[in-house]
């Protein structure tokens, strides 16, 4: 994780004592309201020792210029650059505009600097690494003098810490000012490199002035800007607006045709970038889409008279008419994830049957027989056919792969998909085919009968680079983890799967490291966490499966900075957290590593990227930092591979050169900005912290999807947009940072439910982009079905036919056959059948004693229950269920206690099951954690996510007992359901009622959250103690329960108040008339009350946050004790009963079914009591 993001979530751990081992420096941390729906700040990966941040003075950042410079063997040499403007035009280049820029040295003057070194002539100076920094004032100003009176009409402001708004003005005498923009002339800062242009006007001086800061990290700094610059705007912007104005694509049209768009004589236009190559590519060359298709294109305009003057557009929609019209009697699009680029509909339906063939083209079987075996083994997981492979030709049924290098124009990832008799998929390479089985995989896993819709799909990616990074230095996922990703990502046409294989963390881990690295090394033995580790071996297969999958693995050796794996290798490296790059024999061991995974002739890194980090680091020598990327850049070129970096070439600015044969992925802008790179001549990735960061149990839990889906594209950062189409954004990549997940007890499972809606959302977004005509809706419905890929079932989803989602029920009169009607009966291994609490049960002996089920496991959304009578003698960790995601236990260690482990992670209820006697245990489990319902509501304790740890299960249904250690006892009506019961709960008086609150946090943590039903959601108050919330349930009704699910910020005393009228309140807040809570799940009860409002009222926060819930419940006194009674009764009832006739069946009926009627209506146990009862 990135230190500048998590500010607030360091503050977080502080305040709600997750245990760090280091003091942590933090400046005041502030939630940025972001559009995305986080609370993310600014992060990223986190050293988890002391906070650095850079030296100041009085707080002021210094200015980042250095006369050290190296050469390329690490030797200080003069600056070759010195005070001359090349540097600066290097670094300016792309993002020059046309004409003069009139501020160039001219006077400059303001309102005041943040400290002398950085005066308001740094901003004219044309220099990219200088700047001006005010006062940490809002009504701060600056403004140049041109001379004289001149014309101009375009200001370009170059940020370092941008404005929230401020103004630009004009005078004559620097007195009297006027506004450039109409109205208030009020300018709501962008950021980056800011264009602000107005109609052309005269003056002589130029001002900016400042209205509001934007704080950075909570902090409000000054306003710091590199350049100010003044322009006239000239006759290439001219021929630009005409171009705009004019250009159109005719239907049949197969090239662009400048002519009709205005271009006058002399000047030259090109396409500089386009976001749909295979319909217009950069040489202007025309291909007629299937259906009508807009394309975002970047034009280029050069003065045919002076090469050297040239000026970009930003982007401009076409519409390139189709061959076909896609009308409302023709099929309609498939519904996939990513969704298909171009699809004309036929009539009817392909049909895949179990005596369909997966056939290649002969000429094609050495490029598609693996393609076409990874899809036959993926028919057979989806729908239970095996499907022979054969090379030949296709026949009615059959799904037929071809290679036809004629369609190179669609990329090596595009395809042509037809349906028809059979379905053709038909690409350039075995990846664009390959891609081409997973759309018609997608169709038919959504219909029952098998079906795809008849028609034709050219489809083909709009981003080349489509990624997700996950963090397995700090958190160990398993190959087999990997390799079920791998297939994941291949599902969704991602293509890019980076592995950060090293950092630090703070809480050390369970062997008391504080590092790990997480690859075998022989050059270095020992260097590889004993903690977990991939072999050679193993790393290499995944990156060969990965090809297989059309997927790029690129590992990420992560350095100078996040290296204590290293520097506790070898101390002499470094110090702590950082190597001492000062050192040639430091920079020899980095190069080393790469060596021994890259060269030879059985090398470990087989694919084309590799990753060199190059992030946070905090050494005292900016330009050997330079010197050392530059290093490492040329190091992994000379070994044939293309390097990856993380941006950060604003905060380290200087003047070593940096070779930029190498794509920089832009996670965090002040530390290094889109247009910066893309001016710099990288390629970048959009891997904005803001939105594409998941750090679990910390901030980002999630990426907000409908953010992603309705508004984001990769072309998009938090204060930057390039224009869409520009060819150096190669794409996007969201990243899993696990700073705290090792140390919260985040399991696989829990970090798959965080991972698998990113890769939806981001997928659509890479491959589709932004689809007017789909809403988000419409897409989150394909997500739920779709799901996972075939033979990498992560989510443990299984569906079952009948309304209930009862999954396995075994009540032992029939041994071990399953009631459910499913057909999941199990096989018992050391397990007696005996008489159990109703007729028979199943006794299980300890040790090797177990029912073996054909379900694995049951992901979040589930139920269990069971009758249970434990005998006296059973040991420590005794089993009630297991498989390979987790285990149920008797007694959790040495507590006696009922409890469970996943991983290496265990949770503990505070409650000891009674021996040799019978109890009823409930248990349900969720993404946030279980619940213990004992006897109905005996005993209720809900184990939730939390700090320091998540107390998450995915139930473990393979074995009920235990391969090894089972417990020893009798159970009795083991039920199983696909989802969550609400046990105690009639009704929710709240749920879908008005509300309202204090000020939220922000608008999208709203008061209607908290009663949406939805446990994703959540009302968020200010940072403030009083914060309030309350629903008005419509009119007055008896109430007597109150449930409140917190989130992490939860109120430590509160009041719970009641009104007729919202008025007059009542406080029902039971003795002393505060209620203190301990956060997870507050459950008050309290004598009926007659109400139509209820409020809580905030008294004192538990954390430096506000108070934030997931949902206020509001319920009515429910017949749960008349219930119990009933089922008491009929349980003597039953002992009573001399013989198996009507009564005694009828009375069994309803006693199978506790405790699920609690919440039925119970008349007919009323009408069977009062039948039985004497006369």
């Amino acid at each position: 994780m990135k230190r500048s993001m998590y500010l607030k979530a360091v503050s977080m751990l502080l305040s709600l004592m997750v245990v760090m081992t280091s003091t942590l420096t933090v400046v005041q941390p502030k939630a940025y309201a972001q559009p995305n729906g986080q609370e993310n700040v600014k992060v990223g990966h986190q050293d988890e020792g002391p906070v650095l941040s850079i030296p100041d003075k009085g707080n002021a950042t210094p200015p980042n210029v250095t006369d050290v410079v190296y050469d390329k063997d690490g030797n200080i040499i003069p600056n070759p650059i010195g005070d001359s403007n090349e540097e600066a035009a290097r670094l300016l280049a792309a993002a020059t505009f046309s004409g003069t820029n009139l501020a160039l040295h001219k006077p400059a003057f303001s309102s005041g600097n943040e400290v002398d070194y950085l005066g308001p002539e740094l901003a004219v100076d044309g220099k990219g690494n200088t700047r001006w920094s005010s006062a940490k004032e809002d009504d701060q100003w600056f403004y140049v003098d041109l001379g004289e009176k001149k014309a101009f009409d375009r200001v370009v402001i170059r940020w370092q810490t941008p404005a929230d708004t401020y103004k630009i003005l004009v005078s004559d005498d620097a007195q009297n000012w006027t506004n450039v923009k109409d109205n208030d002339g009020l300018i709501q800062c962008k950021g980056g490199v800011e264009t602000v242009d107005f109609p052309s006007l005269e003056a002589r001086y130029v001002k900016f002035q400042g209205v509001k800061r934007a704080p950075v990290d909570g902090v409000l700094y000054g306003y710091s800007f590199f350049e100010f610059e003044v322009y006239q705007l000239n006759d290439l912007q001219s021929v630009i607006d005409k171009v705009t104005a004019a250009l159109t694509v005719q239907a049949g049209q197969t090239k662009l045709d400048w002519s009709t768009a205005g271009v006058p004589e002399g000047y030259s236009v090109s396409v500089f970038g386009s976001d749909r190559i295979p319909v217009i590519d950069r040489d202007g060359n025309i291909r007629t889409p299937l259906v009508d298709a807009r394309v975002n294109l970047m034009i280029q305009v050069e003065d045919q008279n002076n090469p050297d003057r040239k000026l970009l557009s930003g982007s401009i929609p076409v519409i390139v008419p189709g061959l076909h019209k896609q009308t409302p009697e023709r099929n309609a699009e498939p519904e996939v994830i990513p969704s298909l680029r171009e699809w004309y509909g036929d009539s009817g339906n392909f049909k895949l049957k179990k005596s369909s063939r997966i056939v290649v083209n002969p000429k094609d079987e050495s490029l598609l027989r693996k393609a076409a075996e990874l899809t036959s083994e993926d028919v057979l997981d989806l729908t239970g056919y095996q499907l022979t492979v054969v090379s030949g030709t296709p026949k009615s049924g059959d799904l037929y792969l071809s290679i036809d290098p004629s369609l190179s124009w669609l990329g090596d990832e595009g395809n042509v998909f037809k349906v028809g008799e059979y379905v053709s998929i038909t690409s350039s390479s075995a990846k664009g085919a390959f891609f081409g089985t997973r759309t018609a995989l997608q169709i038919i896993k959504q219909n029952k009968d098998l079906t795809i819709p008849r028609g034709e799909a050219r489809d083909y990616p709009k981003y080349e680079k489509r990624g997700l990074m996950i963090d397995v230095a700090r958190k160990f996922f398993t190959v087999d983890f990997l390799r079920d990703y791998v297939k994941l990502l291949s599902w969704y046409k991602m293509n890019m799967f980076q592995i950060h294989l090293n950092d630090d963390v703070g809480e050390p881990f369970a062997d008391g490291t504080r590092a790990a690295y997480r690859l075998e090394s022989t050059t270095y033995p020992g260097l590889a966490s004993a903690s977990g580790h991939y072999t050679k071996q193993e790393f290499k297969d995944l990156q060969l499966m990965g090809m297989d999958y059309g997927i790029n693995i690129i590992p990420e050796i992560d350095t100078p900075g996040h290296s204590r794996a290293f520097t506790t290798y070898n101390p002499a490296l470094g110090d702590d957290s950082h190597l001492d790059i000062s050192k040639p024999e430091t920079v020899e061991f980095i190069k080393n590593l790469f060596n021994e995974y890259i060269d030879g002739s059985d090398p470990t890194f087989v694919g084309p990227e590799v990753h060199i980090g190059t992030d946070e680091y905090w050494g005292p020598d900016i330009e050997r930092f330079r010197w050392y990327m530059d290093t490492l850049v040329k190091h992994i070129n000379s070994k044939g591979k293309h390097p990856h970096m993380w941006g950060g070439l604003t905060q380290y600015n200087g003047t070593t050169p940096i070779s930029n044969d190498a794509t920089m992925d832009i996670w965090y802008e002040p530390y290094g900005a889109p247009q910066q790179a893309v001016d710099l001549g990288y390629d970048v990735i959009n891997s904005q912290n803001v939105y594409m960061y998941i750090v679990p149990t910390l901030y980002g839990n999630y990426l907000n999807s409908q953010f992603l889906y309705d508004e984001w594209e990769p072309n998009k950062w938090e204060n930057t947009s390039l224009p869409l189409g520009h060819p150096r954004v190669k794409g996007g990549m969201f990243s899993m940072w696990n700073d705290v997940s090792e140390a919260n007890g985040l399991s696989m499972d829990d970090a798959h439910i965080r991972l698998l809606p990113g890769i939806q959302v981001v997928a659509e977004k890479l491959w589709t982009g932004t689809r007017d005509d789909k809403s988000f809706a419409q897409f989150n419905n394909r997500t739920k079905v779709i799901g996972d890929a075939p033979n990498a079932d992560r989510s443990h989803k299984i569906t079952v036919n009948n309304p209930d989602n009862l999954v396995m029920e075994y009540m032992f009169e029939k041994g071990f056959k399953d009631g459910s009607g499913n057909g999941f009966d199990g096989k018992a291994v050391n397990v007696d059948i005996t008489e159990g609490k109703y007729e028979q049960g199943a006794h299980f002996n300890g040790g090797k004693s177990y029912i073996e089920t054909p379900v694995d496991a049951i992901g979040f959304g589930w139920t269990a229950s069971m009758w249970i009578k434990p005998d006296k003698d059973n040991p420590d960790d005794a089993v009630l269920m297991e498989s390979p995601v987790g285990t149920l236990k008797l007694k959790q260690g040495k507590t006696g206690k009922l409890g469970f482990s996943k991983e290496h992670y265990d949770s503990t209820f505070n409650y000891v099951v009674p021996e040799d006697k019978w109890t009823h245990i409930l248990l349900k489990g969720d993404d946030k954690g279980v619940s213990l319902f004992v006897n109905i509501d005996e005993y209720v304790e809900r184990l939730e996510m939390q700090y320091p740890k998540m107390n998450t299960l995915v139930l473990p249904t393979l074995r009920i007992g235990s391969e090894t250690n089972a417990f020893k006892g009798m159970l009795d009506n083991v039920v199983i359901y696909n989802k969550a019961i609400e046990l105690l709960s009639t009704e929710n008086l709240a749920l879908q009622k008005a509300t309202e609150s204090s000020e939220p946090e922000f608008p999208y943590y709203s008061s209607d959250k908290a009663v949406d039903g939805n446990p994703s959601t959540r009302w968020a108050s200010k940072y403030v103690d009083d914060a309030w919330f309350l629903v008005d349930l419509g009119e007055v009704k008896d109430i007597n329960k109150v449930i409140i699910k917190w989130e992490g910020a939860y109120a430590e005393k509160y009041q719970l108040l009641v009104s007729d009228d919202k008025t007059n309140w009542r406080n029902i807040s039971g003795e002393g008339g505060i209620i203190e809570s301990k956060g997870k799940m507050d459950i008050l009860e309290f004598d009926t009350t007659p109400a139509r409002y209820v409020k809580f009222q905030g008294i004192q926060r538990a954390t430096v946050f506000g108070n934030s819930f997931y949902e206020f419940e509001v319920y009515s006194p429910g017949q749960i004790p008349e219930y119990k009674q009933l089922i008491a009764t009929m349980d003597d009832m039953l002992a009573k009963i001399g013989n198996k006739g009507k009564w005694y069946k009828l009375l069994l009926e309803v006693l199978n079914r506790y405790p699920y009627d609690a919440n039925r209506p119970i008349d007919e146990m009323k009408t069977l009591m009062s039948q039985l009862q004497p006369k």
